[in-house]
């Protein structure tokens, strides 16, 4: 450490001057290791002398100095190479001492902060990841993030010595625009040559400094747009793609949509109209029709193959019918729209409550319930938002830095979980992300103030709400674009709202005013997931000649999920891989790979019925130019069902279904060891209540993540296996055993429907051919009835 130490004061020595009004000061990185007391490392530093200013997500301390000597950090070092203190009434050392915390300090990897840290990827695409391709000449309009150290006071010495930098530079062009001083956060948006940013990137005050997000949107703009500006909107084919929005309606007279609605109908008592008087539904069903509506606006062309049907069941202040039960209104809905000539499959339904469900009860609601029994009755696929909340609101300055800095810890408190209807089994919950940070285009003198997306792009939507669901099954199962929030506003007068630039875009339920609206929220996201639902249903339909299960949608939908990067290096550090599925359960769908399998990523499907109690083998080709293909390989498998439901069990769903995939065995071996098995599995539960591991472990067992335990009580569930290497031995077929096991059903309910995808990936162009001259995936279900005792 004192090597490491005399480094740091060498580089001290050779760093550039900072203006000569502006205090030198000291701020390195100290990392610890994954199991270091954060706190008792804290309190080590600042008994130094050294304020702590931020914990990094890798766990890494930054500490600042006023003095620019380690005088006292070596004095720390002599105490903790000393020993334990003795205990004078024992005379026995000290079990540990506050320097222990010594062992925690990564020493090789201790630095000073410097300009590389400071530089942001954003504004690293535009200087360099050291600055190396700044114009000194060129004028850049930047957001400096500076080091608060604890107070108010020190906040705004910061921003002073800010400023005594960009004056030292005598260019009357270099100016202040905006500063913001918190409780917790010191922001500053400045304009500045850039000889003076290069300055600025060796000022230790400075934390860090973004290229913010250039607006690119005229909000006026698309106020302004006619009918005129954009071409006559074709009508959609017959036979198409379908969805029903259930909503408050839909504006008929809306000229961009008009082409696209099949029929519009009102579920309600009081009123027959279907016209749409609160505007929701119409917003959510412009999304349904053409995903993204603001690209359509920029592409100029509004077109789309989706035909739109809507059943209007809340009234003109957006609430359900008083003289009628939901579950009636939703069951007319289905009805209606499921029957020819119509034949809709798909059902958006963007509603529910305005609280968590599960903070308050841990049985599910009669509502979702409802939603469970009719999806499986009908065979339809019900596609559900995820709900939001309040909490990302902040209208006071103390409220809206609060947000800021607990981003997005806040998303995982209790009040932010999934409102009812989202937690019913069967339908698809839709969670939200954020689409972009870029804010409106503004004009006059408010342009330059501090604007800041809450998210980053592909980063959970601050308004979303999250999982688990009943039971812990996973709930949101994806996510879609719901919007962004931003922190603005003029000097200390910030806050946190719905800006329109970040907002969502669709169509106004009042045309003749004006043809798009802005919203945030979930609401917006699950129309995205249904059209992409609905093409994928068309196109199943087209492929198997008959209605598909809404199983096998599901399943093919989760196969081409991924959570967004983004997402993931935000939640990880702090949540693990639990705290992404809460938020986005399989990931955003890419509607590419959901409507057809690629060159180098293939999937088969399945879709059947399984008697309850028994096994299905089906064989999964596996190829020496799979196995032997450059990079990593990745097996993902999904799996859909329907089970019967009961809110008034505590294990909801009355039919459990699992799988595993299983290599170098043959089908005898497979199918004895699983008869075996269950024998085993009636002695071992009848003695401890608990179930064997399973028929096959080490190496024949693919490890298939997330594991069959944490997808126990999900209806949808989706799991891959990667690896580098598979060995020859192990044979050119695996093997996927589905298990399908009765919990509480009644003994009248013998046939489970289910659906199961399995993909390949692999850098290997001609995969899909392989497997389409091979087998799409043959089944090896073996009839096989057995009963719990």
């Amino acid at each position: 450490m004192r090597q490491r130490l005399d480094e740091m004061e060498g580089q001290l020595n050779r760093r550039p001057a900072p203006p000569s009004a502006v205090q030198p000061h000291l701020v390195f990185r100290v990392p610890l290791v994954k199991s270091a007391p954060p706190l008792q490392m804290k309190e080590l530093l600042e008994g130094a002398g050294i304020s702590v200013v931020s914990i990094e997500a890798d766990n890494a301390i930054i500490a600042f100095r006023d003095e620019l000597d380690l005088t006292s950090f070596r004095e720390v070092l002599d105490g903790y190479e000393q020993g334990p203190a003795t205990n004078p009434k024992t005379g026995q050392p000290y079990k540990s001492t506050g320097f222990d915390a010594i062992e925690y300090i990564q020493i090789e990897q201790m630095r000073l902060w410097n300009r590389e840290d400071r530089i942001t990827k954003r504004l690293a695409d535009a200087i360099g990841l050291s600055g190396e391709a700044i114009d000194s000449d060129k004028c850049y309009v930047v957001d400096v993030e500076l080091w608060h150290r604890g107070s108010v006071e020190l906040a705004r010495a910061a921003t002073v010595e800010l400023k005594l930098a960009i004056q030292s530079s005598n260019d009357p062009n270099d100016r202040v625009c905006d500063t913001f001083i918190g409780q917790l956060i010191c922001l500053a948006r400045i304009s500045v040559k850039g000889a003076t940013l290069s300055r600025l990137l060796d000022l230790d005050i400075v934390g860090e400094i973004e290229l913010p997000t250039q607006p690119s949107f005229d909000i006026q703009q698309a106020r302004r747009a006619t009918e005129r500006d954009f071409p006559a909107t074709p009508r959609p084919p017959v036979d198409g793609p379908s969805v029903c929005v259930v909503d408050s309606g839909i504006a008929t007279n809306h000229p961009l949509i008009a082409n696209n609605i099949g029929h519009a109908e009102s579920i309600l008592t009081t009123t027959e109209t279907a016209t749409d008087q609160n505007g929701h539904g119409t917003m959510v069903g412009g999304l349904a029709v053409f995903g993204s509506v603001l690209g359509c606006y920029e592409d100029g062309s509004f077109a789309s193959p989706v035909t739109l049907y809507s059943a209007r069941v809340l009234n003109d202040e957006n609430r359900f019918d008083d003289e009628e039960l939901i579950i009636h209104q939703m069951r007319r809905a289905i009805e209606v729209f499921t029957r020819d000539p119509y034949r809709c499959r798909v059902f958006n339904m963007s509603l529910g409550g305005d609280s968590a469900w599960k903070q308050n009860s841990d049985r599910q609601s009669i509502w979702a319930e409802c939603l469970d029994i009719l999806a499986r009755e009908f065979n339809v696929l019900l596609v559900i938002s995820a709900g939001n909340h309040d909490l990302g609101f902040g209208f006071s300055p103390e409220e809206a830095e609060a947000i800021l800095t607990t981003y997005p810890e806040y998303l995982f408190r209790d009040e932010c979980g999934l409102t009812e209807p989202a937690t019913a089994a069967i339908p698809i919950t839709v969670g939200g992300i954020a689409e972009h940070d870029a804010p409106e285009v503004l004009r006059g003198a408010g342009k330059n103030d501090i604007n800041l997306g809450i998210a980053r792009p592909h980063q959970p939507a601050p308004l979303t709400r999250i999982g688990l669901g009943i039971n812990d099954a996973i709930k949101p199962e994806f996510v879609a674009s719901a919007g962004n929030l931003s922190f603005r506003g003029f000097a200390g007068s910030k806050q946190v709202d719905v800006e329109r630039g970040m907002s969502v875009m669709s169509l106004s339920n009042e045309p003749t005013k004006q043809l798009f609206a802005f919203d945030n929220g979930t609401s917006m996201a699950a129309p995205l997931v249904a059209r992409t639902a609905a093409a994928v249903w068309h196109k199943l339909r087209d492929e198997l000649g008959e209605e598909p299960q809404a199983n096998l949608v599901r399943s093919i939908l989760a196969a081409s999920a991924t959570v967004p990067m983004p997402a993931q290096d935000l939640i990880a550090p702090r949540h693990g891989k639990e705290g992404i599925r809460k938020v986005c359960g399989y990931g955003k769908i890419d509607d590419d790979f959901a409507l057809q399998s690629g060159d180098r990523r293939p999937t088969m499907y399945y879709q059947g019925a399984i008697p309850i109690d028994t096994f299905a083998i089906f064989e999964v080709p596996i190829f020496d130019e799979f196995r032997d293909a450059n990079g990593k390989k990745r097996i993902t498998v999904s799996l859909a069902f329907d089970p019967p439901v009961r809110r008034r069990r505590a294990e909801y769903l009355g039919v459990r279904m699992q799988y595993a995939l299983i290599r170098g065995k043959s089908v005898d071996e497979i199918e004895n060891a699983y008869r075996a098995l269950e024998e085993q599995e009636r002695a071992y539960y009848g003695r401890t209540g608990e179930k064997p591991q399973g028929a096959f472990q080490g190496s024949a067992k693919c490890n298939l993540q997330p594991s069959s335990k944490v997808l126990a009580s999900s209806t949808l569930q989706r799991s891959s296996w990667e690896f580098m290497k598979s060995k020859a031995e192990y044979g050119d077929s695996y093997y996927l055993i589905v298990r399908c096991d009765r919990r509480w059903a009644p003994e009248s309910f013998i046939m489970q429907n289910f659906a199961v995808t399995v993909t390949l990936e692999a850098d290997e162009p001609r995969l899909f051919n392989l497997v389409r001259n091979r087998i799409r995936l043959r089944d090896r279900l073996r009839d096989r009835q057995r009963s719990r005792s």
